[in-house]
């Protein structure tokens, strides 16, 4: 959106926000977020890996935040240790069962694993259901394992 202030129009409450210079540069966009909190509650695909930049994304207004399943296992329990709204991007089962076992409970993916929790969905056909949600327009260039 050209202004920001177009948000406060929108009919939804959430948004779920991709920032690529985040993804592809790791060049975090925070004065964005910072604006955007102002008008709607967002999730955050920026992919963190560091603990400071997971820090910096929270203050600067992320409800939720998006980290990549390539994480080791140390820094996902450190993440976790500093914020339980964390979605893991699962291109497995196998991972999505670690993340559960390390409390997550937030999934993004285009696959329905058998673990509790809420998905965000982005696949090819659109599941409903309470712990579901159906994504729109997810970026092509971003779908995996579909």
């Amino acid at each position: 959106m050209e202004d920001m202030e177009e948000l406060a129009k929108v009919p939804y409450d959430e948004a779920f926000v991709v920032d690529l210079d985040a993804i592809t540069h790791y060049r975090f966009n925070f004065k964005m977020y910072n604006e955007l909190s102002k008008y709607i509650e967002f999730t955050l695909m920026a992919y963190p890996y560091k603990e400071n930049d997971l820090m910096d994304i929270i203050v600067s207004g992320a409800s939720r935040v998006v980290i990549n399943d390539t994480l080791e296992i140390d820094t996902i329990k450190k993440f976790l240790d500093i914020t339980d709204e964390l979605v893991m991007r699962c291109s497995d089962s196998e991972k999505a069962h670690m993340f559960h076992s390390l409390t997550g409970n937030m999934y993004l993916s285009c696959k329905i694993f058998n673990v509790p929790g809420v998905f965000f969905y982005y696949g090819p056909f659109l599941n409903r259901g309470p712990n579901i949600i159906p994504l729109e327009n997810f970026p092509e260039e971003l779908r995996i394992d579909c």
